[in-house]
């Protein structure tokens, strides 16, 4: 006999689906008008994009003159040069554009990059000295002024400037400096260094300088000068405790780095003629310190930053006629005493510090030698130098690639830039 079915029951059951169709219905719809929200910012975001291209395009910005790396428009060095020098527009948006362009592709020298380079000088404060005078050679003779860049040729220069220029060194105030230079016909010159390659140099000199053996000990019983600058500044290592564990004396260090049978002959600076027999523990402590520096707070003047030394302390460029090539140095120093009818014999200029590197350079592993790339944008940038392959986006790759801007002048942050187009790194340490 058929079971009899309770109609309270299959009303019951209708409700309940018609609320579950319903709720689907309004989940279906909710998810229909998201669809169609991110469709229209998608088409927004590619019509802006578009206008940009058709703007460039009619700027002659052309679009093969950009590659997009990781969703980023690379411009290339020859359209950053004709903006910055007003052959091309500077694109115009509703907000603030940065032009992002690899280091070292600008077509214009180095001295001529310096003069549109924006140096933050509130965040690069422990590189740039504030004072009011600068240390540089002078010859009033030949009104030219060499300005003095620690670990980049600086011993030959001076010493041409003295011996053939009739030069001398002199701390002169910045307004004297600029009114020589403007006023008064003079011309100033100073060498640039490959950065990476300097900074290497600048690390083995500052270790030497703030070892232990500089406190007491041979080396500077006759250097009572030197020693007290030592103990003024010993603090600034002790943020890195491994660098000299282990070191009570200059022979400690010696021996890390230095050759048994010269060792055996007591004349130690023979010991900077030949190359480290370092077998990786220098080098891991040079390691340890870049894995723990900022790039912020070097702990000597010799890890400054090479546009420190081309800046007055408020980050404005010195007005620099000339940057040559520190490698081509004796080539550089030649010129500029021919051009004042002067000679320098060739071989002559072998007065700087000529000292092998005492860490192993050849143990310093790539991801170190990039985060020095890092921390030395702004001298790659302002000085329109070169990445070493490693530190390019084919090889470095995200982040760790090292980039410059090129953007308009920003009146309140930027007061001191020189020119209403500035460039700097992409990205500060």
């Amino acid at each position: 006999m058929p079971r009899k079915v309770n109609s309270d029951l299959i009303r019951a059951a209708d409700g309940a689906n018609w609320r579950t169709n319903d709720n689907r219905r309004r989940h279906f719809l909710l998810l229909l008008i998201a669809l169609a929200l991110g469709v229209s910012f998608t088409n927004l975001a590619i019509g802006q994009r578009a206008n940009l291209l058709h703007q460039q395009l009619a700027e002659g910005i052309l679009p093969f003159h950009v590659q997009v790396v990781d969703n980023q428009q690379i411009y290339d060095g020859e359209t950053i040069t004709k903006i910055i020098k007003g052959k091309k527009r500077f694109p115009e948006s509703n907000s603030h554009l940065r032009l992002k362009y690899r280091p070292g592709t600008l077509h214009m020298s180095s001295a001529e990059a310096l003069q549109y380079c924006f140096v933050n000088a509130t965040h690069y404060r422990n590189h740039i000295p504030d004072r009011t005078q600068s240390l540089v050679s002078v010859s009033d003779t030949y009104k030219l002024i060499y300005r003095n860049i620690p670990k980049s040729s600086s011993s030959s220069a001076r010493h041409a400037m003295q011996d053939y220029l009739e030069g001398g060194d002199v701390r002169m105030k910045h307004d004297d400096m600029e009114d020589k230079v403007h006023n008064k016909g003079y011309s100033m010159i100073s060498f640039v260094r490959e950065p990476m390659s300097r900074f290497f140099s600048s690390y083995d000199e500052a270790f030497f300088r703030m070892g232990p053996w500089m406190g007491s000990g041979p080396i500077v019983d006759d250097k009572p000068r030197v020693r007290q600058a030592y103990l003024d500044n010993k603090y600034r290592v002790e943020k890195y405790p491994y660098l000299f564990k282990g070191f009570e004396t200059i022979q400690d260090f010696r021996r890390l780095y230095c050759p048994r049978e010269i060792l055996a002959t007591g004349r130690f600076l023979d010991c900077n003629l030949v190359p480290s027999i370092d077998d990786g523990n220098l080098a891991h402590r040079f390691e340890q310190f870049l894995r723990d520096y900022s790039g912020l707070d070097p702990f000597d003047i010799h890890l400054n930053l090479q546009i420190s030394s081309l800046v007055f302390p408020t980050g404005e460029p010195l007005p620099m006629t000339t940057l040559y090539n520190s490698s081509e140095a004796e080539k550089g120093l030649q010129e500029v005493a021919s051009e004042r009818g002067v000679e320098i014999p060739d071989g002559d200029m072998t007065h700087g510090r000529k000292i092998t590197r005492r860490f192993n350079v050849n143990k310093v592993s790539d991801a170190t030698k990039r985060k020095i790339c890092r921390i030395l944008a702004l001298d790659y940038c302002c000085l329109n130098i070169e990445l070493p392959p490693l530190c390019r986006e084919d090889e470095a790759g995200g982040d760790e690639t090292v980039y410059c801007a090129m953007e308009k002048r920003d009146e309140e942050s930027m007061e001191y830039a020189l020119e209403p187009l500035v460039i700097q790194a992409w990205k500060d340490p």
